[in-house]
């Protein structure tokens, strides 16, 4: 992995979107999201990229 990159790890599971993200320093973030939320987002694994 280049150095200036972040890695992104998604997992879609039935309620929740689980959203983890290793920035390039190495450090983690996690977000969770709703699966379904139409009135708010179309797809939960974009909203949460979006939100990182």
């Amino acid at each position: 992995m280049n150095n200036n990159q972040s890695q992104l790890f998604i997992d879609r599971r039935g309620t929740f979107t689980d959203i983890v993200a290793r920035r390039p320093d190495g450090n983690l973030v996690r977000h969770k999201l709703l699966s379904e939320n139409p009135s708010s987002y179309k797809d939960a694994a974009v909203q949460g990229i979006r939100e990182i």
